[in-house]
């Protein structure tokens, strides 16, 4: 009797066996063409490369993480010895000539010039940097190079600049963004099967929705995880993308929610633009708002999933503990989820049961 039952067992086991091994196959042939779609459509393609662009333009405008180390040029007047006491504060850069140094200050970068006349200091800057900078930047340079002998020694520091307003808020809702797009290209190609008839297909195939679903959430995944790191590295946040990619993976279903949202109320490329309309404010724009209101009222936002990914961000930037609110994002877009997922199965025809 013994030996029937283990006799049994693994006439299971190898009955089973090819089983998960076809599945497996079919999962990654699933992801596998839906990458194809993505890469096959301009419009899906441009979409995927956005967050690199995006960070891009982030660097031009802002600079690489806001950086506030001091620059300089200075010119034949300033001599070996300035130079080396210069050399301890600041970025230096010398120029043949003066007329060379005027045109390196003119640049869009905040360098300022620094002459010698008649033994007294003269600093050139552009004039559009602030008075701040403008004041700072005299005063720093006149007292290194009023010392006598050598500079009083001292320990250097890197503090990371905190940035303006408009800074904080563009990083932000340039990682949103990052975490958005995955999810909505996925969700561009199942208005591709929706108007292609192919979703008719799936929908009476053997493929269960759970079995669909995953062929949607790992592509989803995938590009929120490219676009995060890509961002990060290019930013010169190199040092938080672990972070981010952690939070990319607990707003797996958050991306799972835009993915079916745009599926269920799109049933053409030229609705799909007029639902992603309604989702941009939604997925960034509304969780950027609670910035601007007060704490004590921020638990209107608590149902919703987006808020948590901002509060997340918004934490590793300023160095503080970030994991509760990446878990909170996952918690809170388990329902959203389901209920968006509800309603894609029936605008599809897409039983559960199966």
């Amino acid at each position: 009797m013994g030996h029937r039952i283990v006799s049994a067992c693994e006439n299971f086991r190898r009955e089973k066996t090819p089983e998960r091994s076809g599945r497996m196959k079919g999962f990654f042939a699933s992801v596998a063409r839906e990458f194809k779609l993505i890469f096959r459509n301009g419009i899906s393609a441009f979409m995927v490369a956005s967050p690199a662009i995006l960070a891009f333009v982030f660097i031009l405008i802002f600079g690489a993480v806001n950086a506030s180390q001091l620059q300089l040029a200075i010119d034949p007047s300033v001599s070996v010895a300035q130079e080396e006491k210069l050399l301890r504060i600041a970025e230096v850069e010398r120029f043949d000539d003066t007329a060379a140094l005027e045109a390196r200050v003119r640049e869009t970068d905040a360098v300022a010039g620094v002459v010698m006349e008649n033994g007294a200091v003269r600093v050139l800057v552009e004039g559009n940097e602030g008075e701040e900078f403008q004041q700072a930047t005299g005063m720093i340079v006149g007292l290194t190079l009023g010392t006598t002998g050598e500079l009083m020694p001292y320990q250097s520091e890197i503090v990371a600049a905190k940035g303006t307003m408009a800074y904080t808020v563009t990083m932000i809702s340039m990682l949103l963004m990052s975490l958005f797009i995955g999810g909505a290209t996925v969700g561009l190609s199942i208005v591709d099967e929706r108007e292609g008839g192919a979703i008719r297909a799936v929908t009476v195939s053997p493929m269960r929705l759970s079995g669909y679903v995953a062929t949607k959430l790992f592509p989803a995944l995938l590009l929120g995880l490219f676009g995060m790191a890509a961002a990060g590295f290019i930013i010169g946040k190199a040092a938080l993308v672990p972070q981010y990619l952690l939070l990319a993976v607990c707003s797996v279903l958050v991306s799972g929610m835009m993915t079916f949202a745009i599926g269920a109320f799109a049933n053409n490329q030229i609705a799909a633009i007029g639902v992603l309309k309604l989702l941009v404010p939604i997925g960034m724009m509304l969780p950027v708002s609670a910035m601007f209101v007060p704490q004590q009222w921020q638990f209107f936002y608590y149902i919703i999933p987006m808020y948590w990914q901002y509060r997340a961000l918004s934490a590793i930037l300023s160095g503080s503990p970030a994991l509760w609110y990446m878990l909170l994002t996952l918690l809170v877009s388990v329902p959203w989820f389901l209920a968006i997922l509800g309603m894609f199965s029936k605008k599809t025809n897409f039983q559960r049961g199966r």
